[in-house]
């Protein structure tokens, strides 16, 4: 191997060391949930996107140990070979039909969605407008569309008056709906009105908001006018957060999704998710419907730990979200408080640039329906005797 490129690595890896943004890997050794065991320390888990417990749920297990007696682990090939299932056909036509949409298709994850999604269906005489807090994949995809695009402030929404004389053939609006490093919920509404104005099209990222907001059904629950969405939304979900499984899926129009088959390189040159995968989140699509208490308790949740914070004097982001993060700043005082916590028992990881802007550094801790009020009550006091002590 080359001496300088192994020169360069060494530096790189050394330069991030010096400025504490070297990341780490832990390996968990039992189920994903509200303890985990982690270099055979039980913890209580406060990083997990696992939000209604859904990965750990036995009727889940359940269906997946059914299923993988019939069609196995792998998916073995693409979709447009031999690795699509009848339980991937199923839990596309379950998911349309849970959101009000016309149609949807599985991809391997949420990052490869964005990073296929947005290229395939936009180009170089076109238009994007994204928000400046989108996550990387969304970012990614816009750039790889290789369309004209201009970040707009987070949260706000943009003036679409300014690429008037601008000959473009279509505008897109991207954003999340729920953020997820901040957990706050974006005026969807407001959105939507701004798009339909102005014959655009609005592509939400809902991977922490589907299961979550709009009454369970995610942004297609606020968007939606009636129980169908609009031809002008496009709604990418996930299965690795709320429905406790593995991949992502494409809400659209019969023929939008009939053109990302075509033209999406995500799609169509990876391989399918293994049957199992669409199983779990078959069987979590099902409880998610007929069961409104998980959704209940983690609110429940989410609410107690903010008033305990708040009466603590610990200062919190404006969100009602499951994410809650605690902004520290520097990446130094934000290790140190990751790892105090550590030692205290909590898994909470320290989440740093370039994942967030530099000097907004934090802990982004995550509220689950799997947490007990006293899990909740151990970990505001550590909190508070962390952040009032001198790191």
């Amino acid at each position: 191997m080359s001496a300088g490129f192994l020169r360069r690595v060494s530096r790189e890896i050394s330069d991030l060391t010096e400025k504490n943004l070297l990341r780490t890997l832990d390996a968990r050794r039992s189920r994903q949930g509200g303890r985990i065991e982690i270099d055979g320390r039980e913890l209580i888990n406060f990083c997990s996107n696992d939000y209604l417990g859904m990965s750990s749920e036995e009727a889940v297990i359940q269906r997946v140990s059914d299923e993988v007696k019939r069609f196995g682990v792998g998916s073995g090939s693409a979709s447009l070979l031999s690795g699509r299932s009848s339980l991937h056909a199923e839990l596309e036509k379950k998911l349309a039909r849970f959101v009000g949409s016309e149609s949807a298709l599985i991809f391997s994850s949420g990052y490869l969605a964005n990073t296929g999604v947005i290229p395939a269906l936009m180009g170089r005489k076109d238009f994007i407008f994204h928000d400046k807090l989108n996550h990387a994949s969304l970012i990614d995809g816009v750039l790889a569309s290789k369309a004209a695009q201009k970040r707009y402030p987070h949260g706000k929404t943009p003036d679409f008056s300014g690429i008037a004389s601008r000959n473009c053939e279509v505008k897109m609006l991207v954003t999340e709906s729920v953020f997820s490093m901040d957990g706050d919920l974006v005026d969807l509404s407001s959105l939507l009105s701004n798009v339909l104005e102005n014959e655009s099209v609005l592509y939400v990222d809902d991977a922490h908001g589907f299961g979550i907001v709009g009454k369970g059904k995610g942004a297609a629950g606020i968007l939606s006018r009636g129980s169908q969405l609009s031809s002008s939304i496009l709604v990418m979900i996930t299965f690795g957060k709320t429905l406790g499984s593995v991949g992502a899926a494409l809400l659209g129009s019969n023929e939008v999704i009939n053109l990302l088959v075509q033209k999406a390189r995500t799609y169509v040159y990876d391989t399918a998710i293994p049957p199992l995968c669409a199983a779990a989140a078959l069987e979590s699509l099902s409880l998610l419907e007929g069961c409104p208490k998980r959704r209940e308790s983690l609110f429940e949740n989410i609410r107690f730990f903010r008033r305990q914070a708040r009466d603590a004097g610990i200062q919190l982001q404006d969100s009602d979200s499951p994410i809650q993060p605690i902004v520290l700043g520097s990446e130094e005082k934000t290790i140190s408080v990751a790892n105090h916590l550590m030692k205290s028992g909590f898994y909470v990881r320290p989440i740093r640039p370039p994942t967030v802007p530099p000097g907004t550094s934090r802990i982004r801790l995550t509220i689950t329906s799997s947490h007990s009020p006293n899990d909740i009550l151990r970990l505001i006091q550590a909190l508070k005797d962390v952040l009032s002590s001198r790191l």
